[in-house]
């Protein structure tokens, strides 16, 4: 028996077979709801509001099956704080030379499609001027918060194609916008250049996932490529061109070569660290004239998510803390009533915690420090930290701090690989670019502070952005520059750390924070 569901707010309806879970009802009428732990139930961020008749329950979408017909309200999330600019480079206007030519109000679309959200560039095929952009979260969220559980989705289940076809629906819809906001339409746009990671890069292109996910953590293809648009399914001009970006090697993807394109990193003769840290932390270094790169499993803590409170960096996350007169305050995005903490407010926090005592070198809580009157008991009994007091208590647990403290010490394991490769030492470094709409919200003296980057490091940080997007701009308003990055890619060594002996090692004395 067929079930009609409605799902709110939006009123969008769909029928589906009884016994069908809500998430999967959802995602066939279009409706994505976020889910960090790719269905397993663990999060608990897929709640819904399940109402049949006069009875409404709070239940998981990923557990709960549809038994007759019914209403399923979606918690709305805040609009993501999509991060659009970067450290410009400047390059001249000399474009692929194969695109359509003489049409008025020809127009270029510039991808950076990352795990978390996915930002388009819309430029004008004349001048190479940014015309409109806009930015999205990743639909395929519903499906899992990292690249790994995506990739497994994809390698277990009967639809496979559901990932693929979600993220063209987004790519569509995001030309779509640019262009109706630049007073264009999306036959105009004649080119279109993306960048990714390993995974997303996979998916789209529906290449196999198998030796990435599993040894020896291969891609299946890594050179660059240029071919029609349309074999994507992107609704654009019908001979529009699409130009993605190579890869490096394992987890380090074309949104990496973008990095490096967009900061001149092959330029610098200085020994200088990148690094862009999320869900999977990519991490190049060089001593001047040679690179080598590494990619972290650094986990979703730095996402928001696996978090008793977390959330991904939308309207209500807290995002930055501090203390004034033994005061602790904190800001939200948007300055909306707190409803959970991102990425950049738990970085913030455990290094005011750290810091202020209340929180001691491995990692546990400590009752003694000017905030300490803040610890509180937990639901579970459990001792936290009162972060804020909004729409609900927002809590910091101590497994929370647990994860942040295996996340930075993946990051700070890799820069030690890194280093040994080229026979640096920490104070050799002479700059470290945060790249990433992560590395933008990010106090660099915060992450000395709890040890994410070693101490020599302090005063040497500086935030360039989006640089991917900036490198996918760079390579649809430069084909010269979209070629070399295949040179570039190819030149940068690439080292798999779990085949790496230092690596454990470095990772284990890594997990404690520095002493105050």
């Amino acid at each position: 028996m067929d079930c009609r569901v409605v799902f709110r707010p939006g009123e969008i309806e769909c029928r589906v077979p009884e016994g069908t879970l809500i998430s999967d009802a959802a995602k066939s009428a279009g409706v994505f709801i976020d889910a960090p732990c790719g269905g397993n139930g663990t999060c608990g961020k897929c709640a819904v509001l399940y109402t049949r008749g006069d009875k409404s329950e709070r239940v998981l979408a990923c557990k709960t099956k549809i038994a007759q017909d019914c209403t399923v309200t979606v918690v709305s999330a805040g609009e993501l704080d999509t991060l659009y600019d970067a450290t410009e480079r400047q390059v001249s206007f000399a474009p692929y030379p194969k695109i359509v030519r003489n049409l008025p109000g020809a127009c270029f679309a510039a991808f950076d499609l990352g795990t978390t959200s996915i930002v388009c560039y819309l430029l004008d095929g004349a001048t190479g001027e940014q015309l409109a952009s806009a930015g999205m979260q990743n639909p395929q969220s519903a499906y899992g918060a990292d690249v790994i559980t995506r990739a497994n989705h994809i390698l277990t289940s009967e639809t496979s194609d559901a990932l693929r076809t979600c993220v063209v629906s987004a790519l569509n819809a995001l030309i779509e916008r640019t262009t109706k906001t630049a007073g264009r339409t999306t036959e105009q746009v004649t080119l279109v250049a993306l960048v990714g990671n390993t995974v997303m890069h996979h998916i789209l292109l529906d290449l196999p996932l198998a030796q990435l996910v599993r040894a020896p953590y291969m891609p299946d293809s890594a050179e660059k490529r240029a071919f029609p648009a349309a074999a994507l399914g992107l609704q654009v001009h019908p001979f529009a061109m699409m130009l993605i970006a190579p890869l490096i090697g394992g987890f380090v993807g074309a949104d990496t070569v973008a990095c490096l394109s967009a900061s001149s990193f092959e330029q610098r003769r200085q020994p200088t660290l990148l690094l862009d840290i999320g869900t999977n932390g990519e991490l190049v270094c060089t001593d001047g004239s040679r690179r080598v790169c590494c990619s972290t499993a650094a986990g979703p803590a730095f996402e928001g998510a696996n978090l008793s409170c977390g959330m991904r960096a939308e309207s209500g996350a807290v995002d930055h803390v501090r203390l004034e007169n033994n005061a602790f305050h904190v800001s939200t995005i948007g300055s909306a009533p707190a409803r959970g903490i991102c990425g950049s407010g738990l970085i913030d926090l455990i290094a005011l915690l750290v810091r202020e005592g209340t929180i001691d070198e491995t990692g546990r809580f400590c009752a003694d420090s000017p905030i300490s009157d803040r610890l509180i008991l937990s639901e579970d009994g459990s001792t936290a930290f009162l972060v804020a007091q909004g729409e609900g208590r927002v809590l910091l647990s101590q497994k929370d701090v647990r994860e942040l403290q295996l996340g930075k010490a993946a990051i700070r394991a890799g820069v030690s690989v890194l280093l040994d490769a080229l026979a640096l030492i920490e104070a050799q470094i002479e700059r470290v670019l945060l790249a990433g709409a992560f590395g933008s919200h990010l106090s660099p003296d915060a992450l000395c502070d709890i040890g994410l980057l070693p101490e020599p490091f302090r005063g040497k940080v500086e935030s360039i952005g989006n640089a991917a997007g900036e490198g996918a701009k760079l390579y649809a308003r430069n084909f010269a520059l979209f070629e070399q990055s295949e040179r570039i890619a190819l030149e940068t060594e690439y080292i798999e750390l779990t085949r790496s002996p230092s690596f454990s090692s470095y990772y284990i004395d890594a997990i404690s924070f520095p002493e105050y």
